[in-house]
């Protein structure tokens, strides 16, 4: 049923090329150059597992219409890679009567570098040409993983459904180029051996006809080189994160040239999380998809309620208390002072850090300024200079008390006589009295605060000095 070629010389050469688990996968190394069909076991660990005719092509042969490579008896073909290939038919007919048929379908088989895991991905490729001298195109060429060798003893179809199948099912029809055949899957068992061919039987078998130059074959062949069986893991992000700021979540140790997709919408290998949620990252290795996720939470910050900076007579109180209210279960606290307890009392003015955290929260600061009213209850100017200008036309006293103090001052001239009086806040004196402006001079004054809370009292006195 084959044509046949006249015998030829032959070199001897060794080479060794490893492809993940198909070590001989570009059909480079080999024991012998071909120079008859059926020599698929010169190619280094590749058999036919049928009595199929399976051919090994290679440029080594040197000669056209042989089994050499580019030229060859079933045409014109440069490898995918490198200098060799191997070639089968997909059926075979004497006739278009017998076109399917069910003889004649051909496969090419090679050991694997070690059985594949149960449970774990794998990306399995390979490129076919459909031969010159085809008369038809099939639209499935498929890969079979197996724990045996799928022997038959005669050319039929071996009954299995590969794991890897030509998905877009559109025709192999390409003679001048390459059509890459590709998939993943998990395994399910140790798989120790690949084969490649056509599964279909002749009712299942998708075909059509395509142009020749040899209008009396009635056969479809292709040649199939750079086959691949490699294992995937999938993205590693790494555990879920509790964190008090934004995370950058990135893909550990990625594959170079496969691609990342993020459930945000984000492509690359990294992303920022800004807020509590699962991240999810696709890899698209060849069109293998495999995932990983991690959860971020964004804890809370711990809130700590310190009073606004405080002012406390120390001459009417020895101490004062500071204290941290609502704090969560297992809150620990750390004060400037050295103390570790939520609430402490301090004797003298000063300003009082702590930090506060809790299980769940994020880590917390705060302070808070003390005044002694005691020593400093307020800062009165010695001069001012009401001339209109803008600057130092006003004078009072700046009271550093707490809200609950009232204050009130009142100036006088050297007399004794009173020339301005309040008991707000925010009163300032501007040189004048009864509304004409008061000659350049030094003037008295005095005042007293006093706490309503408490009733403690301070009196104060000074002097000023007015200039125009």
């Amino acid at each position: 049923m084959r044509p046949l070629l006249i015998a030829l010389s032959f070199l001897f050469v060794t080479r060794i090329h490893a492809q993940e688990l198909v070590t001989n996968g570009d059909f480079e190394s080999y024991t012998q150059c071909p120079d008859y069909v059926s020599q698929i076991g010169r190619a280094t660990g590749w058999s036919r597992p049928t009595e199929g005719t399976s051919d090994y092509l290679n440029a080594c042969l040197g000669m056209p219409f042989s089994l050499s490579v580019p030229g060859n008896q079933f045409g014109t073909q440069a490898a995918h890679s490198g200098n060799g290939y191997a070639g089968f038919y997909c059926f075979y007919g004497n006739q278009a009567a017998e076109v399917p048929g069910n003889d004649d379908r051909e496969y090419v088989t090679h050991a694997l570098a070690s059985p594949l895991v149960p449970g774990r991905t794998y990306a399995v490729e390979f490129f076919v040409s459909l031969a010159d001298v085809s008369k038809y195109a099939v639209n499935d060429i498929g890969a079979l993983l197996s724990m045996q060798v799928p022997t038959r003893t005669d050319e039929f179809a071996i009954e299995h459904a590969p794991q890897i199948t030509n998905t877009t099912q559109e025709l192999l029809d390409d003679k001048t180029g390459w059509m890459r055949i590709n998939g993943c899957f998990v395994a399910d068992s140790a798989y120790a051996y690949i084969t490649i061919g056509n599964f279909h039987d002749a009712a299942s078998t998708q075909f059509t006809e395509v142009p020749t130059n040899y209008p009396l074959t009635y056969f479809s062949y292709y040649y199939v080189d750079d086959v691949s069986v490699q294992a995937l893991d999938p993205p590693e992000l790494g555990p879920d994160i509790t964190s008090c700021t934004a995370v950058q979540l990135m893909v550990q140790d990625p594959i170079p040239g496969a691609i990342y997709n993020w459930s945000t919408g984000e492509v690359g290998t990294s992303i920022q999380a800004d807020s509590s949620g699962t991240y999810t990252v696709w890899m698209d290795a060849g069109g293998c998809l495999l995932a990983d996720s991690m959860t971020v939470l964004r804890a809370e910050e711990l809130a700590i309620n310190l009073p606004a900076d405080t002012a406390v007579d120390f001459c009417t109180t020895n101490t004062f208390a500071l204290a941290l209210e609502g704090l969560p279960p297992g809150s620990t606290v750390q004060w400037s002072t050295g103390e570790s307890t939520p609430a402490i009392r301090i004797i003298a003015a000063g300003t009082y850090h702590v930090s506060a955290q809790a299980p769940g929260h994020c880590a917390t600061s705060a302070s808070i300024t003390v005044i002694d009213t005691c020593s400093t209850p307020l800062y009165a100017p010695n001069a001012f200079t009401p001339d209109g200008d803008g600057i130092n036309d006003l004078w009072r006293p700046f009271w550093i008390a707490s809200p609950d103090t009232r204050s009130e001052f009142t100036i006088y001239d050297r007399w004794g006589g009173v020339l301005f009086h309040s008991d707000s806040q925010d009163a300032a004196w501007d040189g004048t009295a009864n509304g004409a402006p008061l000659p350049v001079g030094i003037y008295n004054w005095t005042g007293w605060t006093r706490r309503t809370a408490s009733g403690a009292a301070r009196d104060q006195h000074g002097h000023l000095f007015l200039i125009r």
